[in-house]
């Protein structure tokens, strides 16, 4: 507790600008957490942001900028989401999607125009792994309370796990996946003590478990491969063969005996068996909590679909696109063509912001976006060799093939300031 309230000998040491920085972003995670809460979460944001403009001269962060090209970008893409604003035929939506995604300019412009020293950093990682694993803890026994108010077991799972907070549980997965990956980074990092391991190691556990009750494919795949591929990694590299095995076998049985107690989650890969769709298809949308069958919209051949109608009104415009006001009203058009009633009728976006992007800006602002938040911070993290900033690009990359994380407040919240984060903790002099 010390340590995380900075009044530990190496705690004190920080300067009083990294002290409020430190508080301001464990901060910025409690009021993100918090159920519908914005103003307070803004409040936040906006000392941050203060903090930021203060922590160096504007010279010094004139310097980082056109040292850190992906920052540069970052803000190019945002500015690109101005100039659409203006040339979009519906410029009221586009104002509102504007104001949503701020997040995308000012986190670059605060956090990433810092310099976070290495020692502050690993100290804000715990602090947030910390934070989330004290609310996965809040939220289990609310979820229990609720599978035995109404007898059904369906309340342990996806968003109804993270019902307490009012969060998705996508947004949550993603979350829970990067405090995994914190806690494995600082367990391994010998210059970082630890006092209490092994109560980190039982958040890991507590962790794991409730990382899969939450049921979202793609942070479990991701979080998985990303172990396999650490063990992999550690035999080759260690030469430690038998530790290495025993991992991914543990791995292996792990994932299996998960499985088999929690069968409504293995109910999310069996939609994947069911991948064939019609567009004028009215059938019912699947639920892991209920019999999957061939007939039903599931979370796969859903997303296929709209991939399939993403893509295609990317090609109608594929130089600039459709610009931010009318990208939604196209996307409809697109629906209505295809007599895709279950979409349009439920106004559902593309569930891919890669396609999202591309198709509102064409391949000029998809080239951007993809330099800005993963080319260059991924060749930054490689040049460094480090393993967790590559990490958090991966997830945030996989995370983004399935959801549209820029037409969320959370999405926004959490791509900016993770990305920008990363950034600031380079391996760079000024």
């Amino acid at each position: 507790m010390r340590s995380l309230l900075l009044l530990d000998p190496a705690g004190r040491t920080f300067a009083t600008k990294e002290k409020i920085l430190y508080f301001g972003v464990g901060a910025f995670f409690i009021s993100l957490l918090l159920p519908d809460m914005p103003v307070i979460n803004n409040i936040v944001i906006g000392g941050i942001i203060l903090n930021c403009f203060l922590y160096n001269s504007l010279a010094e962060k004139k310097q980082l900028l056109w040292k850190r090209k992906e920052i540069l970008c970052m803000i190019l893409f945002y500015f690109l989401h101005i100039v659409s604003t203006f040339v979009s035929v519906n410029r009221q939506w586009a104002l509102e999607m504007l104001v949503l995604r701020v997040p995308l300019l000012v986190f670059p412009l605060s956090i990433g125009l810092i310099v976070i020293r290495e020692q502050l950093k690993d100290r804000i990682l715990l602090l947030f792994s910390v934070i989330i694993t004290l609310t996965a803890l809040a939220c289990l026994p609310y979820a229990v309370y609720q599978y035995h108010e109404f007898n059904d077991a369906g309340y342990l799972y996806d968003d109804s796990l993270t019902a307490l907070i009012r969060k998705q549980s996508i947004y949550f997965a993603l979350l829970v996946n990067l405090t995994l990956f914190s806690y494995t980074y600082l367990l391994l990092k010998p210059s970082f003590r630890i006092r209490y391991k092994g109560l980190m190691y039982a958040a890991i556990a507590f962790l794991l478990v409730f990382h899969f009750m939450l049921a979202s494919r793609i942070a479990i795949i991701t979080l998985y491969s990303g172990l396999l591929l650490f063990a992999v990694f550690h035999i080759i590299q260690k030469r430690a063969f038998l530790k290495g095995t025993l991992v991914i076998a543990g791995l292996l049985a792990g994932a299996f005996l998960l499985f088999r107690i929690f069968p409504k989650t293995l109910n999310r890969f069996k939609e994947l068996n069911y991948t064939q769709y019609q567009f004028s298809h009215h059938g019912l949308e699947s639920h892991y909590n209920m019999q999957l069958t061939a007939d039903q919209w599931n979370g796969a051949n859903l997303r296929l679909a709209l991939w399939k109608c993403g893509w295609e009104l990317s090609l109608r415009h594929w130089l600039l696109g459709v610009q931010l006001g009318d990208k939604q009203e196209k996307l409809m058009e697109m629906y209505q063509e295809k007599h895709f009633d279950f979409a349009y009728q439920s106004n559902r976006n593309m569930h891919n912001n890669y396609l999202d992007v591309l198709s509102t800006f064409g391949v000029i602002g998809f080239s951007i976006f993809l330099l800005g938040y993963f080319v260059l911070p991924l060749a930054g993290a490689v040049k460094d060799r480090d393993i967790l900033a590559g990490s958090i690009i991966i997830v945030f990359a996989a995370a983004l093939i399935t959801e549209t994380y820029m037409d969320r407040s959370i999405g926004c919240l959490l791509l900016a300031f993770f990305l920008s984060f990363i950034s600031s903790g380079r391996k760079e002099h000024v």
